[in-house]
């Protein structure tokens, strides 16, 4: 908690900035199904655990699994994300009873089923484990923008979230990134570190990109552009994962770690109505 209460401060200039940088797309969320800062926080911390999951099953596949045969580099950086997102339900989790909420209670299942994606096992080999997490990261990062309007709305409420939402979600987007590096430099995927939309339209099942023409509220908003990125809302989010959120059939699917295996620990280094719709990504 000492890195959400450290941002309290920054929560005020951040909503000015916000503002100016996403007013119309923010404008249009309030459309749709308004949240309290409890419900981001609780909708955020599911996210969480899903991720933090995700990567836990990440390291035991590149210990003795299907991801074993990755260089060092890149068991690294994966140990590295994990950390990240057990840090991220750290923080959640810490300030969910302050709202009223009781982290315990957000729950996922045993064993997610993550061959929802893809159709199979994702850590049965690098290249299906780097475009699934790349399916993630992006949503992870769109999932974030699409709380903004409600947190904004929240006043005082929503300050210390949104501060910590802002956190979490710029470490998305640089997770994003270098899921996105990783299938370049080692795999040799059509595709860029960053949002592209050359990748979007050349049709390459490889080069799923969240970024979409969109019109909320009949403003057209032109977010075809490398410069601009798309959000999607928790209705979107959770059609995308409902598949996921679900308990795996029994498969050769990574257990997550064990006291004798240990999982990667928090890092705690300091701390409506629309065309085009973000589709689903799997």
């Amino acid at each position: 908690m000492q890195r959400l209460g450290r941002t309290v401060g920054l929560a005020l200039p951040l909503a000015m900035l916000l503002f100016f940088c996403v007013g119309p797309t923010a404008a249009a969320q309030a459309q749709g199904t308004v949240l309290s800062p409890r419900q981001v926080t609780e909708y955020a911390l599911t996210l969480e655990k899903l991720e933090a999951d995700f990567y836990r099953r990440a390291v035991t596949a590149a210990q003795s699994g299907g991801l074993s045969g990755i260089p060092q580099a890149a068991k690294d950086i994966i140990v590295s994300y994990g950390q990240d997102e057990a840090q991220h339900v750290a923080d959640l989790s810490a300030v969910l009873p302050s709202l009223g909420g009781n982290p315990n209670a957000v729950v996922i299942p045993a064993n997610p089923n993550y061959a929802a994606i893809l159709g199979r096992d994702p850590f049965a080999n690098p290249a299906d484990f780097l475009l699934v997490g790349q399916y993630v990261e992006d949503l992870g990062v769109a999932a974030y923008k699409g709380q903004v309007q409600n947190l904004l709305a929240a006043g005082e409420a929503g300050k210390t979230v949104l501060a910590a939402a802002l956190e979490i979600h710029s470490v998305e987007a640089r997770h994003a990134a270098g899921v996105r590096f990783l299938r370049q430099t080692l795999l040799g995927a059509d595709v860029n570190p960053w949002i592209s939309e050359n990748a979007r339209t050349k049709q390459n099942a490889n080069s799923v990109e969240v970024i979409y023409n969109e019109n909320r509220s009949g403003s057209p908003i032109p977010f075809s552009s490398d410069a601009f990125d798309g959000y999607a809302t928790q209705s979107e989010v959770l059609a995308l994962v409902g598949p996921i959120l679900t308990e795996a059939p029994q498969t050769n699917q990574p257990r997550p770690q064990t006291p004798n295996n240990p999982s990667p620990t928090p890092n705690n280094q300091g701390g409506s109505t629309q065309n085009n719709a973000p589709r689903a990504l799997w």
